[in-house]
């Protein structure tokens, strides 16, 4: 009964402090935080790396057209390219001393087999982006909104929004 008590009181311990940990801690332009997982927090200074899932057919843009140099095996079935040089991000809405930019879109490409044995494969494509936002050092605590439009070239273009919190 003691060892329950004590494994209760660590275990609250270790949640308390989680909680207290910026959720953004050890981003990076391979690790980005996920924007639907919330708002990511930052302190006075720091850069944080968001990213943001997207749609082929938001941008009216066909699989065809996405053309990266190399495709890396990222998994069964699945492979991964770069395809960033393809868009280009307009800032809208950017709090004056921060920065904001895009860091990378990538697109990964798989293959779905239906449950029969005459269901061919089929691919699917996925779309992300990754936005790098950068606090100034004396920037006050609080939310911050970043808007723009990503753009794909030869193509359409998708609103962008990337919210941050500031934390001490």
């Amino acid at each position: 009964m003691r060892r329950l008590a004590w494994l209760v009181v660590v275990l609250t311990l270790l949640a308390a402090l989680g909680a207290c940990a910026p959720a953004a801690l050890g981003s990076s332009a391979s690790n980005p935080f996920p924007a639907a997982g919330g708002v990511p927090r930052l302190r006075p200074g720091e850069t944080i790396f968001v990213r943001l899932d997207h749609s082929l057919a938001d941008f009216r843009l066909p699989a065809s057209s996405l053309q990266p140099p190399l495709w890396v095996p990222s998994g069964y079935d699945s492979e991964l390219g770069d395809v960033t040089g393809q868009f280009g991000l307009a800032p809208d809405r950017v709090p004056n001393g921060w920065g904001f930019g895009l860091s990378v879109v990538r697109v990964e490409r798989s293959s779905e087999r239906g449950s029969g044995r005459s269901d061919a494969p089929r691919t699917v494509y996925a779309l992300w982006s990754v936005y790098e936002v950068t606090a100034p050092a004396d920037a006050i605590p609080g939310p911050y909104r970043f808007r723009g439009a990503l753009r794909a070239r030869g193509a359409g273009e998708v609103p962008v929004t990337v919210n941050v919190e500031v934390v001490r």
